[in-house]
């Protein structure tokens, strides 16, 4: 189980929600390979040029849409790099503890 679910309030919303995203981005990921393979099905197997500019097509949109998802994923991880945040919720006490007393 993920320590997402023991922390409460706004933390334990964007642990949360960066859970699910690193859940998603592979998926997505997938997803668009599964895509531009067949895009590359759709040409190779084709016999008349308005399909195989389908598969084309499919191919072109497919490799976007995997550079958008890793260019995002990439920019993600230099932000997390560059702030120091690490995948762990701050914890209460450490919420807290940012503003000065």
């Amino acid at each position: 189980m993920n320590s997402c679910y023991f922390v409460d309030g706004l933390s334990g919303v964007v642990c949360r929600i960066g859970a699910i995203l690193s859940t998603v981005v592979p998926v997505l990921i997938v997803l668009g390979v599964v895509y531009f393979v067949w895009g590359v099905v759709r040409y190779v197997i084709a016999d008349s040029e308005e399909v195989k500019a389908k598969g084309k097509d499919t191919m072109i949109y497919g490799i976007i849409g995997l550079a958008v998802i890793i260019g995002m994923w990439g920019l993600v991880g230099i932000v997390i790099r560059t702030f120091g945040i690490n995948n762990a919720a701050p914890t209460q006490w450490e919420l807290q503890n940012l503003l000065p007393q």
